[in-house]
């Protein structure tokens, strides 16, 4: 099962300028990614490194939250594109998730971000805003840019509006030539050293 590739963080050596970026809000939460197939249909479920099943006590109740709010429309879209094979990754998310950790017993969501459509590689940010939404939650889309160093400032001072919290992710192309960037809010950085010691916080900071 096809793992969500790491974004790279827009700082330092890393910085890559992006004619044409289509800049996405970051949903703080855990990446999710759900398997539908033409013979099984939806057959397996994971998080970004590993599998799990209904049973699972941290992420088990994402399977029925999934069936019950964005399997029927994704059905809808996979006939329509006559794919026969494709992950679908979301952000499982609540109001006060954080760094990949939730409040145990809180309402939690399901924002669709990415698909993967077999030996396709990853769709680009044009067809996701085409395909999906209007027809199933999706992170707010905040435009396109030529992303510079000038934008990701703006990103890490909190000045771009429509940021939730933890910043924003950028892309463009397609399939194996999608390009991914990603900033992150001071707001969250300085919240990440005030919770965790430094090399964790270091970690998730540079995830």
């Amino acid at each position: 099962m096809k793992s969500y590739p790491e974004i790279p963080n827009s700082n330092g050596t890393k910085f890559q300028r992006i004619s044409d970026a289509h800049v996405f809000d970051k949903l703080d939460g855990s990446n999710l990614r759900f398997e539908w197939n033409k013979k099984k249909g939806w057959s397996k479920f994971g998080t970004r490194n590993r599998l799990f099943d209904e049973t699972d006590l941290d992420f088990g109740p994402a399977i029925k939250l999934f069936a019950d709010t964005l399997a029927t429309p994704l059905e809808a879209i996979i006939a329509g594109e006559r794919w026969d094979r494709v992950i679908f990754f979301a952000e499982y998310w609540g109001v006060h998730s954080f760094a990949g950790k939730h409040l145990i017993g809180e309402p939690m969501d399901l924002t669709l971000f990415d698909a993967a459509p077999y030996k396709k590689g990853l769709i680009g940010p044009k067809e996701f805003l085409k395909l999906f939404p209007d027809k199933v939650p999706t992170p707010r889309y905040l435009g396109q840019c030529n992303w510079t160093r000038t934008v990701v400032d703006t990103v890490r001072k909190g000045e771009m509006s429509g940021v939730t919290f933890e910043g924003v992710v950028a892309k463009a192309g397609i399939g194996h030539g999608l390009i991914m960037t990603k900033a992150k809010t001071q707001a969250w950085i300085d919240r990440i050293k005030e919770t965790y010691a430094a090399s964790e916080a270091n970690s998730l900071i540079y995830s």
